[in-house]
Protein backbone atom coordinates (compact mmCIF):
# COMPACT_ATOMS: atom_id res chain seq x y z
CA UNK A 1 0.00 0.00 0.00
CA UNK A 2 1.05 3.36 -0.93
CA UNK A 3 1.54 6.14 1.71
CA UNK A 4 0.76 8.65 -0.49
CA UNK A 5 -2.95 8.20 0.41
CA UNK A 6 -2.29 9.40 4.05
CA UNK A 7 -2.42 13.23 4.83
CA UNK A 8 0.69 15.25 5.02
CA UNK A 9 -1.02 17.16 7.67
CA UNK A 10 -3.50 17.43 10.51
CA UNK A 11 -5.51 20.34 11.70
CA UNK A 12 -7.05 20.92 14.40
CA UNK A 13 -8.61 23.81 16.84
CA UNK A 14 -6.18 23.04 20.21
CA UNK A 15 -3.60 21.18 20.66
CA UNK A 16 -4.70 18.14 22.59
CA UNK A 17 -5.76 16.38 19.11
CA UNK A 18 -2.41 16.70 17.83
CA UNK A 19 -0.62 15.37 21.16
CA UNK A 20 -2.54 12.69 20.82
CA UNK A 21 -1.55 11.76 16.87
CA UNK A 22 1.96 12.48 18.11
CA UNK A 23 2.11 9.39 21.01
CA UNK A 24 0.07 7.13 18.57
CA UNK A 25 2.92 7.82 16.17
CA UNK A 26 0.94 9.29 13.43
CA UNK A 27 3.73 11.85 13.02
CA UNK A 28 5.61 14.63 14.39
CA UNK A 29 4.15 17.94 16.03
CA UNK A 30 5.77 21.69 16.65
CA UNK A 31 3.81 22.18 20.26
CA UNK A 32 4.87 24.48 23.14
CA UNK A 33 7.34 23.13 25.82
CA UNK A 34 4.65 23.35 28.77
CA UNK A 35 2.03 21.35 26.31
CA UNK A 36 4.24 18.29 26.22
CA UNK A 37 6.48 18.73 29.84
CA UNK A 38 4.35 15.38 30.92
CA UNK A 39 4.67 13.17 27.95
CA UNK A 40 8.49 14.20 27.47
CA UNK A 41 9.07 13.00 30.90
CA UNK A 42 7.64 9.89 31.15
CA UNK A 43 8.84 9.00 27.45
CA UNK A 44 5.74 8.96 25.72
CA UNK A 45 7.32 12.10 23.20
CA UNK A 46 10.54 12.44 22.19
CA UNK A 47 12.02 15.53 21.44
CA UNK A 48 13.23 15.94 17.57
CA UNK A 49 14.36 18.85 15.06
CA UNK A 50 16.00 21.19 17.80
CA UNK A 51 18.34 22.14 15.74
CA UNK A 52 15.43 23.85 13.32
CA UNK A 53 13.34 24.85 16.16
CA UNK A 54 13.38 28.63 17.83
CA UNK A 55 11.29 28.84 21.00
CA UNK A 56 9.91 32.47 21.01
CA UNK A 57 6.93 33.91 21.31
CA UNK A 58 4.76 35.78 24.13
CA UNK A 59 1.98 34.19 25.97
CA UNK A 60 -0.09 37.29 27.72
CA UNK A 61 -2.74 37.27 30.22
CA UNK A 62 -5.03 40.30 29.86
CA UNK A 63 -7.78 41.48 32.59
CA UNK A 64 -9.73 44.55 33.27
CA UNK A 65 -7.96 47.03 34.87
CA UNK A 66 -8.28 47.44 38.40
CA UNK A 67 -6.20 48.45 41.03
CA UNK A 68 -5.88 45.10 42.69
CA UNK A 69 -6.37 41.02 41.00
CA UNK A 70 -9.01 39.42 42.30
CA UNK A 71 -7.76 36.67 44.25
CA UNK A 72 -9.11 34.15 41.51
CA UNK A 73 -6.77 35.90 39.11
CA UNK A 74 -3.96 36.24 41.53
CA UNK A 75 -4.06 32.32 41.94
CA UNK A 76 -4.45 31.71 38.35
CA UNK A 77 -1.23 34.13 37.26
CA UNK A 78 0.78 32.52 39.83
CA UNK A 79 -0.26 28.76 38.71
CA UNK A 80 1.29 29.95 35.22
CA UNK A 81 4.54 31.47 36.63
CA UNK A 82 5.06 28.39 38.86
CA UNK A 83 3.72 25.77 36.28
CA UNK A 84 3.91 26.91 32.58
CA UNK A 85 6.79 29.21 32.31
CA UNK A 86 9.48 27.04 33.37
CA UNK A 87 12.80 25.69 31.86
CA UNK A 88 12.36 23.27 29.50
CA UNK A 89 14.30 20.49 30.34
CA UNK A 90 17.68 19.75 28.59
CA UNK A 91 17.78 17.27 25.38
CA UNK A 92 20.24 15.37 25.32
Amino acid sequence: MSTSCFPQSAIANNIEPLIRMAEQGTGIACLPDFAVRQQIEEGRLVVVLTDHVQNAGAFRVLWPSSRQLSPKLRVFVDFLAEKVFVEPPVVR
